[in-house]
């Protein structure tokens, strides 16, 4: 199984939790949400083979120093392939940071410019901004999580080649469900955004694959087999749709 999105974190018992998912190779990618957070857990994190740390600058957090963070943030950007959860939301709740998220982005982006990183994305309300943002700065691999917007600004998304992260949520939803339907097969990944989604763990996604599995007509074993070929692609990069960005 795979998991491209949850903070183990802010489970109770994240170290269970992490050595659950090595020990039954679940693919995970641990997001964080501080760079501060990212430091705590990567040395626990680091030798693990299937639970990948990300390095993260969450958009809606507040209580933090933010040069000491980009601080870390630089310190620590070269020991990890992933960068997450970054992002904007432009949301009601967080409109009133949005030159202050805006900052936090444009220098997570700078910083991995030229870098060989694969980027998490928050964009509620803000997908198109978010998506001006990572062109602007040719980021190569990203994986636009819990996405939420228009159906034209995907289309756009699919058109530079990045991938998209559904969870249970998503499936049980009718606005999910239509932006599902309108995602090609070779650009799904799976996640939980565990713990916050309830009565979902890295290694126990079930219905996600099950949805997937009646929507596609295929087996769960395909279904598997399928997000895995994704992940690997969007890991190694066997992707040519990347070439609006010039590559």
């Amino acid at each position: 199984m795979i998991d491209t999105h949850c903070h183990i974190n802010f489970f109770k018992n994240a170290g269970d939790v992490a050595l659950i998912c090595e020990k039954r190779k679940v693919n995970t990618i641990y997001v964080t949400t501080l760079p501060s957070q990212f430091k705590e857990t990567y040395n626990y994190i680091e030798p693990l083979k299937y639970v990948n740390a990300s390095l993260g600058f969450h958009c809606l957090e507040s209580n933090y120093n933010l040069e000491e963070e980009k601080k870390i943030f630089l310190s620590y950007v070269d020991k990890t392939k992933f960068i997450g959860e970054v992002g904007l939301d432009f949301s009601k709740r967080a409109i009133t940071s949005k030159e202050k998220q805006i900052e936090i982005l444009e220098f997570v982006l700078n910083s991995i410019k030229d870098k060989d990183k694969i980027i998490n994305l928050h964009s509620t309300c803000a997908e198109d901004d978010v998506l001006k943002m990572i062109v602007k700065y040719k980021i190569k691999k990203a994986i636009f999580h819990w996405y939420s917007g228009k159906i034209g600004t995907l289309n756009q998304i699919l058109g530079y080649g990045y991938y998209f992260s559904i969870n249970e949520s998503m499936c049980k939803s009718k606005k999910g469900q239509n932006i599902i339907s309108k995602l090609p097969k070779d650009r799904v990944l799976i996640e939980t955004d565990a713990p916050f989604i309830k009565d979902v763990l890295p290694y126990k996604n079930y219905y996600v694959y099950s949805y997937l599995s009646n929507l596609w007509q295929l087996n769960i074993d395909e279904i598997i087999n399928l997000i895995h070929t994704n992940f690997n692609q969007l890991i190694e990069f066997k992707n040519n749709r990347n070439n609006l960005l010039n590559f």
